[in-house]
């Protein structure tokens, strides 16, 4: 029997210590997953204290986060980077700390970790009402302006009327991406239309767009929007009448002029 190169597993304390390490450089896009739940959480590894076998995540405080660690419920995390994905055993909560919107969790780290062949990436869908404008510019210089539809850190979902599709090829390397969030906000970055389909109904064209992201800086800094766009989503959708409401993401909140 052949051991398929997809899979290995770490099950020492010291090298799942150095695996955790490793992801509190921010160069992967992490999210956790609650046993018995399908939602995965965006977060990130703050810290990772060898001695004691824990670590420290920090991630938005919704109302069903907060139920279930104090619940005590366990949890997977899991960890993606280019061709590479990771999937912790079980983690549990030691202790919570809550500072606004934000949740630091002390965790245990697990007893091993699965590097496994990569799955797809965690994706922020935005509601209808956070309007975000991107700007797609081809090589040739062609523009079209789209709406955001959803965010990874490897690309994402655009939108535009039907009849714009026009000059739009699959495949081609070298289209801008600019995204324009309402606080007036930019990123932008390289990529290519991995796929397009149209939605007849609602007279839509979609684009998935690819991002050509060969620098650890500009994926971290993409996963970071990623986060922003989730913590909008969870302030919007989250019931927390019998709590302190989540703070908006700045990303979107539109600035005020002051009168002179």
């Amino acid at each position: 029997m052949t051991t398929s190169p997809r899979y290995a597993e770490i099950d020492t304390p010291q090298a799942v210590a150095d695996t955790f390490v490793e992801l509190t450089w921010n160069t992967h896009e992490v999210t956790i997953r609650f046993d018995g739940t399908m939602i995965q959480y965006p977060a990130t590894v703050v810290s990772v204290d060898r001695t004691l076998g824990r670590c420290v995540l920090d991630m938005t405080g919704t109302a069903d986060i907060e139920q279930l660690l104090k619940a005590k419920q366990s949890f997977v995390l899991y960890a993606r980077q280019h061709s590479a994905a990771l999937q912790s055993g079980a983690m549990h909560c030691i202790g919570v700390a809550q500072s606004s919107a934000r949740l630091s969790v002390c965790a245990s780290l697990p007893d091993s970790v699965a590097l496994l062949k990569r799955r797809g990436q965690f994706r922020a869908a935005l509601n209808d009402s956070m309007a975000v404008i991107v700007l797609l510019a081809s090589p040739t210089g062609r523009e079209w302006q789209t709406t955001l539809r959803d965010l990874s850190a490897g690309g994402c979902l655009l939108s535009l009327p039907q009849d714009e599709q026009d000059g739009l090829e699959v495949g081609v390397d070298g289209y801008s991406v600019q995204a324009l969030f309402p606080n007036g906000e930019t990123f932008e970055v390289l990529g290519h239309v991995s796929h397009r389909y149209v939605n007849t109904e609602t007279q839509q064209c979609y684009l998935g767009m690819a991002f050509d992201i060969r620098v650890d800086k500009a994926a971290r800094e993409v996963w970071r929007y990623v986060r922003e766009v989730e913590r909008e989503v969870a302030r919007q959708t989250s019931p927390r009448s019998e709590m302190r409401p989540l703070a908006p993401s700045p990303l979107f909140t539109t600035p005020t002029k002051t009168a002179k």
